[in-house]
C-alpha cells in the first residue's frame, strides 16, 4: 500500500481507512493530489485522492477525488 505522489515520490503506508492513511514512517506529507495504490494477490487497485497533509507525523487525511471513499 502506498501513495503515489508523482514527482514527489512514493509514500509507503501501514494502514488505510475510508478517510485517512497512516504512513509507515513518520514524515511530512504535503497537501496535494496522489494515487492511493493497493496490491492484493498481484492485482493493483488505484484511486485518485486529495491529501490534506499529515497530522501527528504519520496520519494523513485523504478525500476521494470523486466523492467516494477510496476503498
Amino acid at each position: 500500500m502506498w501513495l503515489d505522489c508523482g514527482e514527489r515520490g512514493r509514500i509507503h503506508l501501514s494502514r488505510i481507512t475510508p478517510t485517512s492513511v497512516v504512513t509507515r514512517d513518520e514524515l511530512l506529507v504535503p497537501a496535494g493530489d496522489a494515487d492511493l495504490v493497493v496490491v492484493v494477490d498481484g492485482e493493483e487497485m488505484r484511486k485518485r485522492v486529495h491529501v490534506t497533509g499529515t497530522s501527528r507525523g504519520r496520519v494523513a487525511l485523504v478525500l476521494a477525488a470523486d466523492d467516494v471513499a477510496p476503498f
